[in-house]
């Protein structure tokens, strides 16, 4: 092993930990302004609308109008936001993208080099990303009764929307239009993880490994709640009276 890869080592390691403790953290003191459109339980159910984000990433997942209130998500629309998001292109592109960024063997599981190697790489990080599509939009949100979007914040400064993105990561609006611990990403993460731990290869398990792994999950979502912040939205819309 040489001082990069150790060094790369302990620095993955630390990160993971690091929002471990965050979650903790941001659980009990997130206590930021509310975002602005709210969920109102009592409105008639609406399909899942499809705006994307800076045109490629799939937009089942935010909620783009900033006031008002929206109809709560039934639980065959949460299996179906995570069945979208699982067999949209940008899935694929994204296992490409994990497997291509681990392939130097500095993080994510270890499987060797060459073709065969990146194959179970990419098997890997397809299988982790569509167990936390279903663990946690739709599975998870539907037994703790939570709503798996995004709640774009839209307004304010930049230093305020990004602090909105992380904390997205551990609050979230329930169905009956309460701000909660969001509970359905945090643990839904968590049972993922484990999940993906036991498939992985041997030496990928463990607390150090489980953290690793966790804390890459967490930093995914809020590059991804980034991208939903502040990202533009294509003009496809699936109804024409999508909120602008």
């Amino acid at each position: 092993m040489t001082l990069l890869e150790m060094f790369l080592g302990r620095v993955r390691l630390r990160t993971g930990w690091v929002f471990l403790l965050g979650a903790v953290m941001l659980a009990g003191a997130a206590r930021s302004a509310a975002a602005q459109a709210k969920i109102d339980p009592e409105l008639p159910n609406e399909p899942l609308y499809h705006r994307r984000t800076f045109l490629i990433f799939p937009g089942y997942e935010t909620v783009h109008q900033i006031d008002g209130t929206v109809p709560k998500l039934k639980v065959r629309q949460k299996f179906e936001l995570a069945y979208r998001k699982t067999v949209d292109p940008s899935f694929l592109a994204q296992a490409v993208l994990f497997a291509l960024a681990s392939q130097p063997g500095f993080y994510g599981p270890q499987y060797g080099p060459g073709a065969s190697g990146y194959a179970e790489r990419f098997g890997y990080y397809t299988a982790s990303i569509a167990s936390s599509n279903f663990i946690a939009d739709g599975i998870m949100p539907s037994i703790v009764h939570q709503d798996p979007r995004y709640f774009r914040k839209g307004t304010g400064s930049i230093a305020g929307r990004t602090w909105w993105a992380l904390r997205s990561e551990f609050r979230c609006e329930g169905d009956n239009g309460r701000e909660v611990f969001n509970s359905s990403k945090v643990i839904g993460y968590g049972a993922s993880t484990a999940l993906t731990g036991l498939y992985g290869p041997n030496g990928f398990q463990g607390p150090g490994k489980f953290a690793e792994s966790y804390g890459s999950k967490l930093t995914v979502t809020f590059i991804a709640n980034l991208f939903r912040e502040f990202g533009g939205v294509s003009e496809r819309q699936r109804d024409p009276k999508f909120p602008k």
